[in-house]
C-alpha cells in the first residue's frame, strides 16, 4: 500500500506538472514552427537534442544559424539541454525563480514596497541568485531529492519521465489535429 501511495503522489506532484509543462513548451514550439511537426516521437526527441547543440563535436554552419533563429524562450530551454533533462531543468529553474521572487517580495513587505526598495544592490543580488538558481536547475536531481522525502527515488524519476513522454505525445497529437489554414 505504501508503494502505491508513493506512485500516486509522484504522479500528482511530478508527473502531472512535467506533463503539462512539456505539453505547453513543445506545443508552442511546434505551432510556431520552431520545431518540425513529426508524428515520430523519436525524431522529435532527436530534434530537441539538436536544438541545444549537444552531442556534436563541431557545430556546422547550419546549426549555428539555427541557434541564432531560436526564440528567446527556446534559447533558455536549449541552455538546459532540450529533451527530457532540459525540460525538467527548465521547469525546475522556473519553479525556483518563481519561489525566489515571491519570497523576495514577501520579505520586503509586498509588491509596492518591493518596487520602492528596488535599487542597484537588490538587482545585483537578484542576478547573482538567478545564476545560483541556474546551477541548481542544472543539477535538478539533487535539488528535487532534497525536497522529496522518500525511500523510492526511482519512482519519482520514472513519473517525471512518464510525464515528459505523455506531454510530448499529447503536444504532437494536438498539433496534428489542428485545422490547416491557408495563409
Amino acid at each position: 500500500m505504501e508503494f502505491l501511495t508513493e506512485v500516486v503522489w509522484a504522479a500528482l506532484l511530478v508527473g502531472a506538472p512535467v506533463a503539462v509543462f512539456t505539453l505547453a513548451l513543445v506545443r508552442w514550439a511546434l505551432q510556431h514552427g520552431h520545431l518540425k511537426e513529426s508524428s515520430d516521437t523519436g525524431a522529435l526527441r532527436r530534434e530537441l537534442k539538436a536544438m541545444s547543440g549537444k552531442g556534436k563535436k563541431r557545430k556546422k554552419k547550419s546549426d549555428v544559424e539555427r541557434q541564432e533563429k531560436l526564440h528567446p524562450l527556446q534559447k533558455k530551454w536549449a541552455k538546459f539541454g532540450g529533451g527530457f533533462y532540459g525540460v525538467v531543468a527548465f521547469f525546475t529553474y522556473i519553479v525556483i525563480e518563481v519561489r525566489e521572487v515571491i519570497n523576495t517580495i514577501a520579505h520586503l513587505g509586498g509588491f509596492i514596497d518591493f518596487l520602492a526598495k528596488l535599487d542597484f544592490s537588490l538587482i545585483i543580488q537578484m542576478l547573482v541568485q538567478a545564476v545560483l538558481n541556474f546551477v541548481s536547475a542544472m543539477i535538478w536531481p539533487v535539488y528535487w531529492m532534497q525536497r522529496i522525502e522518500t525511500h523510492q527515488v526511482w519512482v519519482w524519476f520514472v513519473m517525471a519521465y512518464a510525464g515528459y513522454w505523455a506531454g510530448l505525445k499529447l503536444a504532437q497529437a494536438l498539433v496534428r489535429r489542428r485545422p490547416q489554414t491557408d495563409e
